[in-house]
């Protein structure tokens, strides 16, 4: 029998197997029939449901059918709990607070008049920082461009529709409250032609240009310059005062069989005690926090055949056993748990956090549960954490930016200033009383996952982080071309901004 088969055998029985139950399973030497005869007695003893660990096995299988003590394994780097491990984060209290989160305060109720609030939110938010970038500070409304033809003039809107012309010139069909215009990009400019290609529906953009008569005797305007709101180049970088450092991840999709229980118990091991040198122990002992950028389980119904990978077939028994995993974690140590779109919430953005009737036993952990996104301040330092589901819709619409690359997709982001820019894509909206999905001001640190692939930069002073992922590779993901890189967990030294990957698998 495959590892995939036992587990699956004992997930129909509401029983979830330990890795090292697992193990000693496969060494037996009839391997079904010792399986049978395990559930058997389980029954027997009225165990219907939970982890049945290396320990139960070993207890509950015939001498005849016991295979040989394994030998002690070799300590691997980072798994070493070391008797003079003394975490320095320990030494201080926990200074965390949510700045930014729908959670409790989802307001909207799916009206036409809610949907047209969001949008004006997201156009008077983006328009008062697109005003003070240079040459925006006197844009004029659209409706009165009939006064400034041929000169050039400047404008704020958001984008409507956007087409390529022949000869390569791009339309931009641009709207604010008082009309709309069309902004041609040419080849004479390619600069500006290359800004109007990265332009996506439903953003706030500003233009500049000149101002002429097209067919028929309607305006447009030939723009010389295209503005995103952007962020500045230089600010205030704000920094804990103590030793402090967070590891950052996500993506651990508990309850798929692809689930990396090891790797990810090899992370937990190597909090508890560091490494083998005296550096690796130094920077495990800093770390106070722990932040998980959404899909902390693998859900139900998500994907195409999702079914037949799912060692966990129960969300509620899911988020148990993500509630023992996050248990053994040092006490010391703050979780921050903020959802995915395979999480038990609601598929709308902004998502508030896991409800506590879903998950009653990650709520007894004391762990930080937010919305997504969510703007926390972590000693001090502005950490946005966002999932990224929106990455799914820029890398169908912006040439040049893929999956491979999460970085590239969450410059554009910034430069953009919005989280989720298009409406009618894979996001679906939730309408609040306004958009919580602008960045209305730059945090130090934004933390996203969804990708399943690492990437980390510092962009105009933000450090940008995708953390990767705890899960083997799916079907599903082969047919997207997705390669994951797991096991790869960012470390963000708080007091200094400096990151070190820590790789586990």
């Amino acid at each position: 029998m495959e590892s995939a088969d036992i587990a699956r055998r004992f997930a129909r029985e509401s029983l979830i197997l330990t890795e090292g139950a697992l193990s000693l399973l496969l060494s037996c030497p009839n391997v079904e029939a010792t399986i049978e005869r395990v559930i058997g007695d389980l029954r027997s003893a009225n165990v219907l449901r939970g982890i049945v660990d290396a320990e139960t096995v070993r207890r509950l299988i015939r001498p005849e059918e016991k295979p040989p003590e394994p030998e002690p394994p070799s300590p691997q780097v980072g798994e070493l709990v070391h008797d003079k491990f003394r975490p320095v984060s320990a030494e201080h209290e926990g200074r965390l607070e949510v700045l930014k989160d729908v959670t409790g305060r989802s307001l909207g109720k799916g009206t036409a008049e809610d949907f047209h609030r969001i949008f004006t939110s997201r156009f008077e938010k983006l328009s008062r920082i697109l005003r003070s970038r240079p040459g925006m500070e006197h844009a004029v409304s659209i409706s009165s461009l009939g006064r400034y033809e041929n000169e050039r003039v400047a404008v704020i809107g958001m984008v409507l529709e956007k087409r390529r012309l022949k000869g390569g010139t791009v339309a931009i069909e641009l709207e604010d409250s008082t009309g709309s215009v069309t902004v041609l990009a040419t080849k004479v400019n390619r600069k500006v032609l290359e800004r109007a290609d990265h332009v996506v529906p439903d953003e706030v953009i500003g233009v500049q240009g000149k101002v002429t008569k097209g067919y028929g005797g309607r305006l447009r305007i030939f723009a010389d310059q295209i503005e995103w709101p952007g962020a500045p180049v230089v600010r205030q970088v704000r920094k804990a005062e103590v030793p402090a450092a967070a590891a950052l991840i996500s993506d651990l999709h508990i309850g798929s069989d692809k689930f990396l229980e090891d790797v990810f118990a090899r992370f937990v091991r190597w909090l508890k005690g560091g490494g083998e040198t005296e550096k690796e122990r130094e920077l495990a002992g800093m770390v106070k926090y722990v932040v998980i950028a959404g899909d902390l389980v693998d859900g139900i119904g998500i994907y195409p055949e999702q079914y037949d990978e799912l060692l966990i077939p129960d969300i509620f028994r899911q988020y148990e056993t993500a509630a023992k995993l996050l248990a053994d974690l040092p006490d010391h140590v703050t979780v921050v748990i903020s959802p995915g779109n395979h999480d038990a919430v609601r598929m709308a953005e902004p998502q508030p956090a896991i409800p506590k009737e879903i998950c009653p036993a990650i709520y007894d952990l004391q762990a930080v549960m937010v919305g997504n996104p969510a703007l926390v301040s972590i000693e001090g330092v502005h950490v946005l954490v966002y999932h990224g589901r929106s990455f799914d819709d820029l890398v169908g619409m912006v040439p040049g930016v893929r999956r491979e690359k999460p970085t590239d997709l969450m410059r554009l982001m910034l430069e953009k200033r919005h989280l989720a820019p298009v409406y009618g894509g894979k996001v679906l909206f939730a309408p609040e009383r306004e958009d919580l999905l602008v960045i209305d001001d730059i945090p130090d640190v934004i933390h996203t996952g969804h990708v399943h692939i690492y990437g980390c930069e510092r962009y105009k002073e933000v450090l940008l982080v995708n953390s990767g992922t705890f899960q083997e590779r799916t079907e599903y993901m082969k047919k997207l071309g997705v390669v994951p890189t797991p096991g790869k967990v960012p470390i963000v030294n708080l007091m200094t901004h400096e990151f070190t990957v820590k790789e586990f698998m």
